[in-house]
């Protein structure tokens, strides 16, 4: 791994251990889980599939210098705008050093933010990483609440806010996310990469999170509660002919199988790629099978991968 600055902006890439990469991936992380907890992942997918990938902190996060309090300059429901327009100036300052084609990747409210961002900058593909697809009945709730101005009602920010932000060591936080059931299935190495980057460990030796809850409930209740203005304002050519694969877990509670039609009535060019053994966070449960179907999202052939994938009809 290398790390490039782009303006303000540290940016992590990760390259193919060997032969040339055939595209760009620009990948942004889920909230409240920085960049360089996909260490492995994003190193192994650069390597299976032949690509460069880069990664950065979004503001707030990780070792970003990226002040969160602007974000809320122009209002609390523009705090996407800010981070599109990060993910924007990133993108275009790295295609002057990096030529060829791009995608645009992302997992969780990343992948929200890859979407949107494709509609301004020259990518032809996105692949979104099992994004918040609520199921109608629970989006139906979530839009009356936003209706309302009402705020701690998404079902996100509430476990955010209650995140633990200090450890006595090293030791006590393994142990303690060992434990967690959000991490019941991620390999020892992933959880070690989720501490390293999102933790910073001062001089008495214990351990604090580097961004703040409140700035990542913030994050998830600032997404719009219905979708279909924002993909009603992109650039309908673009819609129709931008390719977007979008895998999920299946055993995710966050991206529905019911909303795929609804998803497909706005890009028709997507495809609905299910990653078994694996909830919201299978990157870090099943790696090989998100390799699996990276390589079928990708148009280039790649290097086979043991692992049961699912390509389910839309």
């Amino acid at each position: 791994m290398k790390t490039l600055n782009v303006g303000y902006v540290s940016v992590y890439h990760f390259e193919p251990e060997a032969g040339s990469a055939h595209r760009n991936v620009l990948f942004s992380h889920a909230t409240g889980i920085a960049a360089l907890t996909y260490k492995d992942v994003l190193q192994r997918w650069a390597t299976v599939l032949q690509v460069n990938v880069f990664a950065y902190d979004a503001r707030g996060h990780g070792e970003s210098k990226l002040d969160a309090k602007t974000a809320y300059a122009n209002g609390f429901k523009a705090i996407n705008h800010a981070l599109c327009y990060d993910l924007r100036e990133i993108f275009n300052g790295l295609r002057e050093h990096f030529t060829g084609s791009w995608s645009l990747a992302g997992h969780s409210l990343g992948g929200w933010l890859a979407l949107y961002t494709a509609n301004e900058v020259d990518v032809d593909h996105v692949v979104l990483l099992d994004v918040p697809l609520l199921p109608p009945s629970s989006a139906f709730l979530w839009a009356t609440a936003c209706l309302f101005g009402q705020r701690g009602f998404h079902p996100l920010s509430r476990p955010a806010r209650r995140r633990k932000r200090m450890f006595r060591s090293r030791r006590e936080a393994l142990i303690a996310f060992k434990r967690n059931p959000f991490f019941r299935k991620w390999d020892e190495n992933h959880i070690a990469h989720y501490i390293d980057a999102n933790f910073e460990t001062l001089e008495d030796a214990t351990l604090k999170l580097r961004h703040d809850p409140e700035w990542e409930a913030d994050l998830f209740e600032s997404q719009p509660a219905m979708h279909t203005p924002l993909f009603l304002k992109m650039n309908p050519k673009k819609r129709k002919e931008l390719k977007v694969d979008l895998l999920a877990g299946d055993d995710s509670r966050i991206c529905s199988p019911r909303s795929i039609r609804y998803f497909h009535q706005f890009f028709p060019r997507m495809r609905w790629l299910v990653v078994p053994q694996g909830g919201h966070m299978f990157p870090f449960e099943n790696t090989p099978g998100l390799l699996g179907a990276l390589a079928l999202a990708f148009p280039k052939p790649a290097p086979s991968v043991p692992c049961d994938v699912e390509l389910e009809a839309v």
